[in-house]
């Protein structure tokens, strides 16, 4: 009779498998009614079927990228994880995909226990919006990657001045200087001791030559330069009765008050 006994299952777990399939059939059904059949969702059996997934459904915003969630109900579901793959992936790189498939794996370890299905695709799609870019070329990517290293340089040469200028101490003048001792301090009298060597080097070496006029105040230039021309009026052979010209006392700083005082004298 062993053999008899084993063709029968408990009630209870007949009862498990029954609450199984209720819960599925369930969900599927509420999964028809939020995706449209054909072009969201696509039945493939009592256990399995897709999803196809976009950012913007309905169009509001234009779709760059998109999945579509192949979904396999496994006996004991929803109190364990089904089985699910990602179709015909659009507009999503290597590692965006598989930071996606670590999200749908977060959610159904969250959810076991309940249907789960609804809860994996919004967090499919809120991953899809906010990831909705529209895929670069090969050139394109080369030429952002470029901009990219560029930009690293400036930052860290704008860093690099920050770190420089933060390094710099802070000038206080004289005040925090140590000053040398008063006997090897420069005076007056050695700075013009100094200076005399100095200038005489210079004219010897003929960077500097000395100025035949160095000592004479405008006056007496000026008084040169009118017996230079007398002297060359008579050489011409003039009358000897040179130009009148006309002295101006203020061109050569010399005050007003001279000239009072001549007049007074007179």
């Amino acid at each position: 009779q062993p053999s008899s006994v084993l063709q029968f299952e408990p009630a209870w777990l007949r009862a498990g498998a029954m609450a199984h399939e209720e819960e599925q059939t369930l969900e599927i059904e509420a999964l028809q009614s939020i995706f449209e059949e054909g072009k969201e969702f696509f039945s493939i059996s009592s256990t399995e079927f897709q999803l196809k997934l976009l950012p913007f459904p309905a169009g509001e915003e234009e779709n760059h990228v998109g999945v579509t969630l192949h979904v396999t109900y496994t006996e004991d579901y929803p109190d364990a994880a089904p089985d699910w793959k990602l179709e015909e992936v659009k507009g999503l790189g290597d590692e965006k995909l598989e930071t996606l498939k670590a999200k749908i794996e977060e959610t159904i370890e969250s959810s076991i226990g309940m249907a789960m299905i609804y809860s994996v695709a919004e967090a499919c799609q809120d991953y899809l919006k906010d990831n909705n870019q529209k895929e670069l070329s090969m050139h394109e990517q080369m030429m952002l990657r470029q901009e990219g290293a560029e930009g690293g340089d400036e930052e860290e040469e704008d860093e690099d001045d920050e770190e420089g200028e933060e390094e710099e101490p802070e000038w206080k003048g004289l005040i925090d200087k140590t000053l040398c001792d008063e006997k090897d301090r420069i005076t007056p009298e050695s700075f013009a001791a100094w200076k005399v060597k100095f200038d005489a080097e210079l004219i010897a070496n003929g960077v500097l030559k000395r100025e035949e006029n160095k000592g004479k105040s405008g006056k007496q230039i000026f008084m040169e330069g009118r017996k230079a021309e007398e002297e060359a009026a008579g050489k011409d052979g003039k009358d000897g009765k040179p130009g009148v010209l006309v002295y101006d006392a203020a061109l050569f700083g010399e005050a007003e008050e001279d000239d009072l005082d001549d007049l007074d004298d007179d």
